[in-house]
């Protein structure tokens, strides 16, 4: 008798990657080029990693007094505490307060797991979420699969080519209450204070909790405290809020998956409980996160001198970004491009927008085809997708 399986109606799923990277992959173009690639590449075209880090792998690895034991269900201690004046600063009144604490999570992903698990449980009020940033993020599909009705919007404005600063407050304004915002690309939306104080002020009337996102802290405009300046604004107005810190890109460890979910309470209790609801979560989920990462940020962070060679490395890879930018912007103009592309270089952050409008019949992605001239500029671009830059 012919055994039945139970896989026989499982179908194959449907890839997330989009039209853009299939269009490169096909052609057969020896001048072809991706800029849509989620990491720093160098010139070689590897990964950038910095400096720094290599330095700390080798000490790590040959290291004889290390404890190779499973970490605890809420991470590395050491990690967290540094992580958080990374992100707040030392000086912070919520760490200060004993109000601020963390869990170390596997990636931003493991970060906002256990952010959407602990809301559907315990925000029993909120549906909601509203997504907002420079591009579609994978969050959402966390949301929706614990059931929440979910909402994205982008900053970029393809039809003026910029950031839309009302945006953000025009998604607040029109909200439900109760609702969870989660605002990513905060160091490149580019609100004044007035608008932030609006953002605050309709947020608390409304109830409507903040999950922010930090996936490069330092990779926006080259200075670590600025790319998150407006969280200590939150704090100061008495925000609850959880947040996304992931240190992998900033540190060049795209492989090591480093993340911290970070809760800021309105006291001391109230977060040992929340700290104690998630950590069951992280139980279920991976027991314990890996730890070499963690030991390598760790190490950097608590070492001024290395910390300052890392904060260096930073801002010469943002010093890069923009000159590519500003490569990008010149090319266009020789090659007698219409229309004005200062949008290029007045963007921030490892990303950015080209507008390029040449699109395939029916799709939002921008193809152009490499043309015979040698120094055609040959991009794949796609005007709903974030575009990343190599670092040289």
């Amino acid at each position: 008798m012919p055994t039945l399986s139970v896989f026989t109606d499982v179908p194959l799923a449907r890839k997330l990657e989009g039209s853009l990277l299939k269009s490169y992959k096909q052609d057969e173009d020896p001048k072809k080029m991706f800029l849509a690639y989620r990491v720093c590449m160098t010139d070689e075209g590897h990964p950038w990693i910095s400096p720094v880090v290599n330095k700390l792998r080798l000490q790590i690895a040959q290291d004889p007094s290390l404890n190779y034991e499973y970490m605890p269900a809420m991470g590395m201690k050491s990690f967290i505490h540094a992580s958080l004046e990374l992100l707040l600063g030392k000086h912070s009144e919520a760490i200060v307060e004993n109000r601020a604490g963390g869990l170390h999570t596997v990636g931003s992903t493991g970060a906002f797991q256990l952010g959407a698990r602990f809301l559907r449980t315990w925000y029993r009020d909120a549906r909601t979420i509203y997504i907002t940033s420079l591009q579609k993020e994978l969050h959402g599909f966390i949301f929706q699969d614990m059931g929440f009705m979910v909402y994205e919007y982008s900053f970029w404005d393809p039809k003026k080519l910029c950031i839309d600063h009302s945006m953000l407050l025009n998604v607040v304004e029109q909200a439900s209450p109760s609702s969870v915002l989660v605002i990513g690309s905060i160091g490149e939306c580019n609100l004044t204070q007035s608008q932030w104080a609006k953002l605050m002020s309709t947020m608390k009337s409304k109830q409507i909790f903040p999950f922010f996102d930090i996936p490069n802290q330092g990779l926006s405009t080259g200075d670590l405290d600025e790319d998150t300046r407006i969280l200590q604004s939150f704090v100061s107005q008495g925000f609850e809020f959880f947040c996304s810190q992931s240190l992998s890109k900033n540190f060049g460890i795209y492989d090591e998956g480093v993340g911290i979910l970070v809760v800021v309470a309105l006291n001391n209790q109230h977060l040992l409980c929340v700290l104690s609801q998630l950590k069951n979560y992280t139980q279920a989920l991976w027991l314990t996160p890996p730890t070499t990462g963690a030991r390598i940020v760790t190490s950097i962070l608590s070492n001024p001198a290395l910390h300052a060679e890392w904060k260096y490395s930073l801002k010469e890879v943002v010093e890069n970004i923009m000159l590519i930018k500003e490569k990008v912007k010149e090319k266009l103009r020789l090659l007698g491009t219409p229309g004005n592309w200062n949008h290029i270089t007045a963007q921030t952050g490892t990303h950015s927008y080209l507008g390029l409008n040449c699109g395939i019949s029916g799709q939002e992605e921008a193809y152009l085809h490499p043309q015979e001239q040698s120094d055609q500029l040959y991009l794949y671009q796609c005007q709903q997708h974030r575009l990343y830059h190599p670092e040289h």
